[in-house]
């Protein structure tokens, strides 16, 4: 049978709600953000699973602890939303993900977790990490968690 628009619609279809986090570290000139490159390939924020009972700071703090081994985080406040789709197992699922600010100590080193699916990551210059960075509505995450004064400088 032909793959057709009708057919496509009346494919199963789910709701799936993760949280991430935009990780800042230093000041001025020095601050930078974290990124990892995820097991497909792509340069991301962090972000995973909402856990029954868990709100979606803890969950973006926990999915940064597991994916790049920081703790120890500040959280700076909320950023936003972000919604995308993606098919898993003849599903078609709409995820939206809620992004929060978090402020890593000074000296804070990332440690990518395989295990967790991050296969590298690093701290970054904005321009850097906006450059990396594989997803639009990341890049845009990025832009509201960079402090006003930092942007003067650049």
């Amino acid at each position: 049978m032909p793959h057709t628009r009708r057919a496509a619609e009346q494919r199963p279809s789910g709701r799936a709600h993760s949280a991430g986090g935009v990780v800042l570290r230093g000041e001025g000139a020095d601050r930078r953000v974290a990124v990892m490159r995820s097991r497909y390939g792509t340069w991301v924020l962090p972000k995973g699973g909402i856990e029954p009972g868990e709100t979606p700071e803890a969950a973006a703090a926990r999915e940064i602890a597991e994916e790049i081994g920081l703790t120890d985080l500040e959280l700076l406040g909320p950023l936003g939303f972000t919604e995308h789709g993606f098919d898993l197992h003849g599903t078609h699922y709409r995820k939206q993900v809620d992004w929060f600010a978090f402020r890593a100590p000074a000296g804070a080193q990332v440690r990518p977790e395989a295990a967790h699916g991050s296969l590298d990551a690093g701290w970054f210059t904005k321009s850097q990490a906006l450059r990396l960075l594989t997803h639009a509505d990341q890049r845009r995450m990025l832009r509201r968690a960079w402090p006003a004064e930092a942007r003067r400088g650049e």
